[in-house]
């Protein structure tokens, strides 16, 4: 790609980008760069002024201030907007991410010195078990069947969900669900909540499969956008299995899920009383 073709690029980037990302547009970038007069963001922008060149500095500034990745102003990636919009969301996902991964850890750290993580004497239910801990920390994938098929259908209907466990018991997985791990005596609960509506989500295995790296749960959780609940029993792997490997092992799904009977639940509003 030759030097003008190549500036002819940047400028078309640093366009959209000020339009599309940058609240204030110019007048905002020109404050950001130290510039005193608007035009020199201006100039940089214009295909017509070939003096004025988007350099590293420029690009390090807008990726410190507004969170645009420096890989998008690659030669091999084009103007495409809707391309560019799909590697800074991407870009900003994960630095959010990151950044809630750092306040988590750092909360954590000082909860600890402060002696506030220490189970209750009183528990007799869920209790510390640090030989199993060490065997549930760090990464698992999910497997089980979607409530509706359509929803997974690059899966062949089946979640594969990534489910990282960290030091602190908390729990979160590929969509941002959080929650946290209770162990059990033989039994170990995980309990999540949704990132978008609050809904509960309670995942219960037994603790002797733990070791075996493949474990089966059966997971209680609201149907795709419903208030209406579900049951499946799944399985977690250290592996990540193929759709048809994932449904080898699941079996028939008949067997493995059950929604929520709406008759059933007509029938109890029908009994319900009104509070006073």
């Amino acid at each position: 790609m030759k030097s003008e073709e190549r500036n002819r690029l940047l400028k078309d980037k640093l366009n959209y980008i000020i339009d599309a990302h940058i609240d204030g547009g110019a007048e905002e970038l020109t404050r950001v760069f130290g510039y005193e007069r608007q035009n020199a963001v201006s100039n940089m922008c214009s295909n017509n002024s070939k003096n004025a060149v988007i350099r590293k500095v420029h690009m390090e500034s807008i990726e410190t201030h507004y969170q645009i990745p420096l890989s998008i102003w690659n030669h091999d990636v084009p103007f495409d907007k809707k391309l560019m919009n799909e590697m800074i969301y991407e870009y900003r996902f994960k630095l959010n991410k990151q950044e809630r991964e750092k306040k988590e850890y750092f909360n954590y750290q000082k909860l600890l010195k402060e002696g506030l993580l220490n189970f209750s004497d009183r528990d007799t239910i869920f209790q510390k078990n640090n030989r199993l801990f060490e065997k549930l920390k760090g990464v698992w994938y999910a497997y089980l069947y979607a409530s509706n098929p359509k929803s997974a259908s690059e899966t062949e209907g089946i979640w594969i969900v990534e489910t990282t466990i960290y030091d602190d018991y908390s729990v979160v997985d590929y969509w941002e669900n959080r929650g946290y791990l209770k162990i059990g005596k033989h039994e170990s609960l995980i309990i999540k909540e949704s990132y978008d509506n609050d809904d509960l989500t309670v995942i219960r295995f037994p603790n002797r499969q733990v070791p075996s790296q493949n474990f089966r749960f059966v997971i209680i959780s609201n149907q795709n956008n419903t208030t209406n609940e579900m049951v499946n029993f799944g399985f977690y792997s250290r592996k990540k299995y193929t759709p048809q490997e994932a449904k080898r092992i699941l079996g028939d799904k008949s067997k493995s899920q059950l929604k929520l009977d709406l008759e059933f639940n007509d029938r109890i509003n029908i009994e319900g009383v009104v509070p006073k």
